[in-house]
């Protein structure tokens, strides 16, 4: 199914969906405008569209126009205009990042990252190169993300990934191409669900996307019997998906609802018998919710897991200015 007919069926299906499925208070805005530009501009090029770069495609470079100005002011083509755009446009601090993925990751362990390197699907301005490959600050929070799980669970076995909110797919993009047998499942809500659906496509090709078209009248999913490497979800089809997961992945998306919608979440992902959390998340919350998900409770909702180790430097450091917690959860 095209991309813009599965963003309607999913919006149709979405009226009728139980409210603790339902976009929260931080998404109803942003899911008026990331609709609108979708229908406005279609898909091939959604990584430029404004309400792509705020909500659900993270950039190193916000301030870009200013960077630019500057330049101009300083020279383009000298060193000190280099200098002062690279440094608003928080180059170092993604150069940074790479460096800790390079050095860091434990590259005789699974799963494997090497060689990854971002698509340009989407046609994405906000891409930096290091050693000749591509990536972006929504790649390096996950790259920096599992060599931290690597680092913590040397003995890591992962076959099947499931994640809530899984932006525009990236975490996909890195584990399956490079991971034979693995399996990813991305719960996300429309339209950013459609948004996966389509990058994932682009990227892995697209008979190895099972999209929710194909699964949406299905009372059970069944993930042994799913034979495609990548599954995208709606969230009302959590509680019809069936068997287990090794691990549970959660990246921001969680500080993005109210309590008892992630009380929900995180009951299903523990009857899922997910082995380890992967969870990153901001030690302040998130504004316009009810109330902040702070880390007690994470802790508190997911209970039947112990804290393995947490970082807020080396691997949570966002963009400069913001700090974000990394977690690794392990089943009591």
């Amino acid at each position: 199914m095209d991309p813009r007919t599965l963003l309607e069926l999913m919006l149709s299906d979405l009226e009728g969906a139980p409210e603790l499925y339902r976009p929260t208070n931080f998404w109803q805005t942003g899911l008026e405008k990331v609709v609108a530009d979708l229908r406005e501009r279609g898909f091939a090029e959604f990584r430029r569209h404004p309400s792509a770069t705020f909500f659900y495609a993270p950039r190193y470079a916000p301030v870009s126009r200013p960077a630019a100005a500057l330049s101009r002011v300083f020279g383009v083509a000298g060193t000190p205009g280099k200098l002062i755009s690279e440094r608003i446009d928080q180059v170092p601090v993604a150069r940074a990042h790479h460096a800790t993925v390079r050095a860091l990751d434990p590259a005789d362990r699974a799963p494997n990252l090497g060689g990854f390197s971002e698509s340009t699907a989407g046609a994405p301005t906000e891409q930096l190169v290091f050693d000749g490959r591509r990536f972006s600050r929504s790649s390096l929070n996950y790259l920096r993300g599992l060599v931290m799980l690597k680092r913590a669970v040397p003995d890591l076995d992962v076959s099947t990934v499931l994640e809530i909110g899984g932006g525009f797919g990236t975490l996909g993009e890195i584990l399956v191409p490079r991971n034979d047998g693995i399996r990813y499942i991305d719960v996300d809500i429309p339209p950013v669900a459609a948004v996966a659906t389509h990058y994932l496509r682009e990227v892995l090709g697209g008979s190895r996307v099972l999209d929710y078209a194909a699964t949406r009248e299905h009372e059970k999913i069944v993930i042994d019997e799913i034979a495609e490497p990548a599954t995208v979800l709606c969230p009302w089809q959590l509680p019809r998906l069936t068997g287990s997961v090794d691990l549970f992945a959660n990246f921001i998306s969680f500080q993005e609802m109210e309590p008892e919608v992630v009380a929900n979440y995180a009951n299903l992902v523990t009857d899922l018998g997910a082995r380890w959390l992967l969870l990153r998340n901001s030690p302040i919350g998130k504004p316009n919710v009810r109330e902040p998900m702070l880390r007690h409770r994470y802790l508190e909702f997911f209970d039947q897991y112990e804290l393995v180790d947490s970082d807020a430097g080396l691997y949570g450091q966002d963009s400069e200015g913001t700090v974000s917690e990394v977690m690794v959860l392990a089943r009591k």
